[in-house]
């Protein structure tokens, strides 16, 4: 009598059957393993420090300029970081098929200032709060381009995650909603020594200039700083040190009609209502809907 704990050795036939039957199965698994490790590569499985989506495809992603996408993993505390800013950050940075091409990970946070940058983040951290952490996206055009780097391809798109430990205002910026213009006087919106030159926009000299006026649509070097009517700086050439050179014809309606009429070396305030400044979309991160803009405007030529 069999013995029924001894298994009993299968046919031959039996034995065909069975790897007829597990040799496409073992192929299936590799297949499906293969196929996971493809999508870790192309970045489909990776995620951010939270968990979320790390992906160039994220639908949370929010564009603040051709080329540069964010979304704001952690929202920090304080004032926001400005243009042109000395920055302390964690960063690691990925390409598109998942893989990290630099990173401070486990080492001491990096220092920089973010006129010495690519454009991504010249552009792409200004608005984030100290302890905040954001996702960047950002286009060849507004990274390396073509250029050749180590671990990055040219064209490449980059993504981003930056860990924002600290940021130091540039220079020469003013800041806050007491804040006084270059020659101390009333830098807010309710000056009284502000005139209203047409379709709301306001003006006020602080220092005449000499020379042959500024006519309608004519190429201009300045320097300016912009707020936001809460004090906030959303831009500024100060943060460079050099003036800016540009044709009238192409800026906002309230730069179009402020900035005519002024001599070289003259600086003037402009109060500028949102429709001659963003409108009802406004700019960016920095520059909300209906946003009242204030600047100091310094006509160098």
């Amino acid at each position: 009598m069999a013995d029924p704990k001894k298994p009993v050795p299968a046919s031959e036939p039996d034995r065909k059957q069975m790897m007829r039957v597990l040799i496409p199965a073992v192929a299936i698994a590799l297949v499906v393993v293969v196929a996971a490790i493809v999508a870790s590569q192309m970045g489909g499985g990776r995620k951010m420090a939270d968990g979320s989506d790390g992906t160039v495809d994220d639908p949370n992603l929010k564009e603040i300029t051709a080329g540069v996408k964010m979304r704001d993993i952690k929202e920090g505390t304080g004032e926001p970081c400005l243009p042109g800013s000395k920055v302390t950050v964690n960063y690691t940075g990925w390409l598109i098929d998942g893989t990290v091409f630099d990173t401070n990970k486990n080492k001491r946070p990096v220092e920089f200032s973010l006129d010495g940058v690519v454009q991504g983040w010249t552009l792409g951290i200004p608005g984030m709060k100290p302890g905040g952490i954001r996702k960047l996206v950002i286009s060849p055009e507004k990274g390396y381009g073509n250029r050749i780097q180590p671990n990055i391809p040219p064209g490449s798109t980059l993504i981003f995650e930056v860990e924002l430990i600290e940021a130091q205002p540039p220079r020469n910026v003013l800041t806050g909603p007491g804040r006084a213009m270059s020659d101390d006087s009333n830098g807010g919106t309710e000056d009284s020594g502000l005139k209203d030159i047409g379709d709301g926009l306001k003006m006020r000299d602080l220092k005449e200039g000499s020379g042959d006026p500024v006519n309608p649509g004519a190429e201009v070097t300045i320097h300016y700083t912009g707020w936001t009517a809460d004090g906030k700086v959303f831009d500024s050439s100060r943060r460079t040190g050099k003036p800016t050179t540009f044709g009238l014809a192409g800026l906002i309606p309230g730069w179009q009609k402020g900035i005519p009429g002024m001599k070289p070396g003259g600086i003037r305030k402009l109060v500028i209502p949102a429709a001659l400044g963003y409108g009802t979309q406004g700019s960016g991160a920095d520059i909300p809907p209906n946003a009242t803009l204030i600047f100091e405007v310094e006509l160098v030529k």
